[in-house]
């Protein structure tokens, strides 16, 4: 279950990045560009890159350790 939502969470920041450059209007310079203010979608990159981050953690955080052999 872990694995499913660290998963699921990682695809919604993926998303969310994504969608930031996509939409982005073409008068501003990038996404990530602070001085083009609002329109530039920064806070939303920067935003979709922390939900990403949460979400690999959750998942690497399910794996089991290298060498750990499984416990039933």
């Amino acid at each position: 279950m872990k694995k499913t939502l660290g998963l699921i969470i990682t695809l919604i920041g993926i998303l969310i990045v994504v969608g930031s450059f996509v939409l982005t209007p073409d008068h501003a310079l990038n996404a990530a560009d602070s001085g083009s203010g609002i329109s530039a979608s920064a806070g939303l990159a920067y935003g979709g890159f922390i939900v990403f981050g949460i979400g690999i953690v959750l998942y690497i955080s399910s794996l089991p350790l290298a060498g750990e052999k499984q416990q039933s």
